[in-house]
């Protein structure tokens, strides 16, 4: 990637400071960090009694309408609104800010703070930091520059946003560094079993049921290092159940032992599908979804296809399996 993003806060921080309204967004399907990290700042920035709007275009999923503010934020952009800034949070791709977010016309500076490596650096400034566990990890490092003390409630959205995106400090974006930011979470009041409950053990019942019917797609390539799952429109709308409801249901493809790749096609309307990649380590997932407009990290990326399902599962399981046949000679 081109070396167009900055590397200290100080051009952001001279926009706060010099600005008096604020949209904060993330991008659509949002989930842990994008919801944590967008709630964090927008608190941070109402500290400094700024004017600040929340905004995702998708609704906040329901296991994280508990978190501090979540209550207040904007799926409708206001056109006309006059923002003397728009910080996007968690978010490679200016597209993935939903359709709706082109309308705004007063948008002044776009500043994009973000963790993921295929970020395209859409922005008038740009802080990418592929090194951060979580984007939730850089509000709380930009919050601290400026400074802003951390409240209980920013707290607890910094610390929602770093013990989702690290897969509750399991996966390799798992940073001295992101113990030490939760750690210091936790000391300002985070209850660590609270928030596990909240996210990890409050599943809807139709969640489950969804994930039963979308197991019984599983698939694995003959190597066995390829698992694939399904989830269509159908069936989602069989168990009653929302778009959101399907997020994490990829890691029971990579969980499987010997796999290496784990996939999920999720009809997202007729003729497209959007995919999620997940990988054990060596292979290097955001490299196969840039193949199709995509991105993301190492471990976990994600893109949209059009197609067929037959033809949207034939290009991705292949692209994995010739990703996995390059690796093979290093290995």
């Amino acid at each position: 990637m081109a070396q167009r993003f900055e590397q200290t806060f100080k051009h952001v921080i001279e926009e706060i400071k010099k600005g008096g309204s604020f949209l904060i967004a993330s991008h659509v399907n949002p989930e842990g960090d994008a919801v944590g990290s967008t709630l964090a700042l927008s608190l941070g920035l109402k500290e400094l009694k700024k004017d600040v709007t929340a905004y995702l275009y998708d609704p906040v999923p329901a296991l994280f309408r508990f978190l501090p503010f979540a209550d207040k934020v904007a799926h409708k952009v206001n056109e006309d609104k006059v923002y003397d800034a728009i910080l996007v949070v968690d978010c490679g791709q200016r597209e993935r800010l939903g359709e709706d977010f082109n309308k705004i016309k007063n948008k002044g500076k776009l500043i994009n703070i973000d963790h993921h490596s295929t970020n395209d650096c859409f922005g008038d400034i740009n802080i990418i930091n592929p090194d951060a566990c979580a984007a939730g990890e850089m509000v709380h490092d930009l919050l601290q520059e400026i400074p802003v003390a951390i409240t209980p409630d920013i707290a607890t959205n910094i610390y929602v946003s770093i013990v989702t995106d690290t897969g509750s400090f399991r996966y390799s974006s798992t940073t001295p560094k992101a113990f030490t930011v939760a750690g210091e979470m936790v000391k300002l009041g985070v209850e660590p079993w609270e928030i596990a409950q909240r996210v990890y053990e409050s599943q809807p019942l139709n969640k489950l049921k969804l994930l039963a019917t979308v197991l019984n797609t599983l698939e694995l390539s003959d190597d066995g290092k390829i698992a694939s799952l399904v989830a269509t429109l159908d069936m989602m709308n069989q168990a009653k159940a929302g778009k959101e409801l399907v997020d994490g249901f990829v890691n029971y493809a990579r969980t499987i032992e010997g796999v290496e790749v784990g996939i999920l096609l999720r009809e997202a309307k007729i003729g497209e599908y959007k995919i999620s990649f997940r990988s054990k380590g060596r292979i290097d997932v955001s490299q196969i979804s840039q193949q199709f407009g995509g991105g993301g990290h190492k471990n976990a990326a994600g893109c949209n296809i059009k197609g067929s399902l037959a033809e949207v599962k034939e290009k991705v399981v292949s692209a994995a399996e010739k990703k996995i046949y390059e690796m093979a000679a290093i290995w």
